[in-house]
């Protein structure tokens, strides 16, 4: 079906009604209702991508058919398919849609729809080219990729929300749509455009309301970069300032509008999308990994985040786990996403070798199976691949699908899912709905407090080559899986009461109304994790007018005296009881009070001897603060296990890369590492997949 709009003044029309429709015209906030969307007893469902416009259309009946054999329930069509839905700024085209869409019905899949505005088409560029973002070398983006276009610029927006409009329009109330997903992969790039650089100034404007209050932020009676306007505010740019850094203040600045305008873009159009589609079809979108520059909590207004996940991409990998994937990545996701809104999935699930990455390995021979089995016991309500053919041509012509390069014949991840697919039907066999979270595992849950704002803080002032934020998030994430404990990932407006045990690493930003909060907490009964780099800050990024870190002071039980950090091939050592701990990253040396009992002490460096990690009872719980920052974390998941156990909590022993998750009355474990490990298993367990000892690539589900 072609629809054509022949009236201009009614697509303006339009255009402006769409432009104007806000946030506040209908309120959806994340939340548990969002479970409403998938039935326990499905546990998680597993679908497939699949892009009719990229193949012929004689192939599309036997191609979902095929998918609806192997045991997939639902398919995802239309992510980049702009061009084909709107092929010229007047006219929409469906008819292609319309027959994919009743194959699939035919077949009984279910769909997932995408709006396709992660890649405008060639015709939106050429008659404006103001919509394509400006790199920070100031060169206009060009028509050819995707993401390339300015999300702050006026016309693309009104293109794009249009452009849901109308498809939520077309299929809104068909019963073989389950959800939609919002774009693909917002990513929050920087954008250096003149729209952007208006819309950041008209941010700030409304953040400080007058000028004064920004240049108190900015701390602009510094190098005399005070401002008497918010019209004079150019967005911070790191590549031309080759004298000394950007104000810190000003780069954080930028860095929150830029996560707030990517997620005004979502927010916008699942707004519009409501307008039109079912209550029982879902609002996603999905993030890449714990994306660094977007804030998936600033997306309120779709039902639940979702992710993509490709574990072996050639980065962040150690050791045989090449070929497995890096441990914490899929790990942390699961547990991140799942507690924003409390049901999450994963879009894009890595179905074997891919093309991008700097090296792009073979995954183990069951490492698919294995991550599959590890999304269904990091919670997720269903797991969809990218994708099913394997690409013939251009720019993913090495990315694997499902299905070969022939179109028929399975791959090896193909068959890992078919695998998989099977074992969520065995597990909905062994499913009980009454089935509660066992004591053990509740008197150990943890939170793991976490904030954008820090990271980008944290990375912007690293203070050491050797500074990594998110390796320091993986160290802790190890201390508190090791001892198999579930884990939450939290913000500080949630309630920390629900959990005995929370971790908060390097939380640089802070205000009196969170350290009033932990000290509640903890007196209550809460056991409190502070790392180095805690409590420096306020939420301005500026250092406060007293000792380093001085509204944690009372918390603590400490002062900390200064910082340091190595250069190589120093190395310092840090000593708790008869055992050593290598330290390069950063130390923090602390001045313990009386009452508060010396964890660890370094045992080098001129400043030997004096505290590295403290501990102190306060009211009914505890306060942990590890001043220190490991070489391999193995300081620090010592002294989180000591936590445990000295709150009285039984907790497991697991060795590294060997995760335990509890789902629905299973418990699920992978191992990313080891060459094998024997978990040891309650007498009247029950193995419902894979075998002992646990291979390394391989899962392990029992009850």
């Amino acid at each position: 079906m072609l629809m054509v709009i022949a009236n201009s003044k009614i697509y303006k029309m339009l255009i402006l009604w769409i432009s104007i429709f806000t946030c506040s015209d209908i309120v959806l906030a994340q939340s548990n209702q969002s479970k409403q969307f998938f039935e326990p007893q499905h546990l998680m469902r597993i679908g497939v991508y699949y892009y009719p416009e990229q193949w012929p259309e004689n192939q599309w009946e036997r191609d979902l058919q095929n998918i609806k054999k192997l045991g997939f329930e639902f398919t995802h069509f239309s992510d980049f398919a702009w061009t084909y839905l709107q092929p010229n700024e007047n006219v929409y085209d469906f008819e292609w849609l319309d027959k994919a869409i009743a194959i699939a019905e035919k077949q009984g899949l279910k769909i997932i729809l995408c709006t396709p505005t992660a890649a405008a088409p060639v015709w939106m560029g050429e008659k404006y080219p103001e919509i394509y973002l400006v790199d920070e070398n100031g060169i206009r983006r060009k028509y050819g990729n995707r993401a390339d276009h300015s999300i702050a610029n006026k016309v693309y927006q009104q293109f794009a929300y249009a452009m849901a409009a109308a498809i939520a329009k077309k299929y809104g109330q068909h019963p073989a749509i389950m959800g939609w997903q919002i774009d693909n992969e917002p990513n929050a790039f920087a954008d250096y455009s003149p729209s952007s650089q208006i819309a950041f100034q008209n941010w700030l404007q409304k953040k400080y309301t007058h000028i004064d209050s920004l240049n108190k932020a900015w701390v602009g009676s510094f190098w005399s970069t005070r401002y008497n306007s918010f019209a004079q505010i150019v967005i911070p740019n790191t590549k031309i300032y080759a004298e000394d850094k950007l104000s810190p203040h000003a780069v954080l600045d930028f860095k929150r509008f830029t996560a707030q305008t990517t997620a005004d873009f979502i927010n916008q159009q699942a707004d519009t999308l409501r307008k039109y589609i079912s209550t029982k079809q879902f609002v996603t979108t999905n993030y890449t990994n714990v994306g660094y520059d977007v804030d998936p909590r600033l997306t309120k207004q779709i039902d639940f985040p979702t992710f993509t996940m490709y574990p072996v991409n050639g980065s962040n990998l150690w050791g045989t786990t090449f070929r497995t994937g890096a441990p914490f990545r899929l790990l942390e996701a699961n547990d991140y996403y799942r507690s924003v809104a409390q049901t999450t999935g994963i879009m894009e699930l890595q179905p074997g070798q891919v093309n991008w990455a700097s090296n792009n390995p073979q995954p183990l021979p069951g490492a698919v199976h294995m991550w599959l089995m590890q999304a269904f016991g990091g919670g997720n309500s269903f797991v969809c691949t990218y994708r099913y053919r394997h690409p013939l041509g251009s720019s993913e012509m090495y990315h694997e699908g499902i299905v070969g390069t022939d179109g028929t014949t399975l791959s090896q991840g193909g068959k890992e899912f078919v695998q998989a697919i099977n074992d969520i039907k065995t597990l909905r066999n062994n499913y009980q709905a009454e089935v509660k979270m066992p004591q053990d595992l509740q008197k150990r849950k943890t939170a793991f407090l976490w904030s954008h704002d820090n990271l980008w803080d944290l990375e912007n002032q690293k203070q050491s080559a050797e500074w990594n934020t998110w390796a320091l998030r993986n160290k802790y994430t190890a201390g508190v899986k090791s001892a198999a404990a579930p884990m939450d990932f939290i913000a500080e407006t949630d309630d920390f009461s629900k959990y005995p045990f929370i971790v908060a690493p390097a939380y640089a930003l802070i205000s009196e109304t969170l350290v009033h909060k932990w000290t509640e907490y903890v007196k209550a009964g809460g056991h409190l994790i502070l790392s180095c780099r805690s409590g420096q800050k306020n939420k301005d990024g500026q250092f406060f007018e007293a000792p380093l870190a001085g509204p944690l002071q009372k918390l603590i039980g400490a002062n900390v005296s200064f910082n340091d950090m190595l250069v190589a091939p120093e190395k310092g050592w840090v000593k708790m009881g008869t055992q050593k701990f290598e330290w390069n990253v950063w130390s923090e040396i602390l001045q313990p009070i009386d009452g508060t009992e010396i964890m660890a002490v370094y045992d080098n460096q001129f400043y030997k001897g004096t505290a590295a990690a403290i501990t102190r009872n306060l009211g009914k719980g505890s306060v942990t603060y590890i001043g220190v920052a490991t070489h391999d974390g193995a300081l620090e998941k010592e002294i989180i296990r000591l936590v445990y156990k000295k709150a009285g909590v039984a907790i497991e022993n697991l060795p590294n890369g060997v995760f335990v998750e509890w789902r629905n009355g299973f418990y699920v474990a992978v191992n990313y590492a080891q060459p094998n490990f024997q978990l040891p298993l309650p007498a009247k367990s029950k193995i419902l997949i894979g075998s002992q000892p646990l291979q390394q690539g391989q899962a392990l589900i029992w009850k």
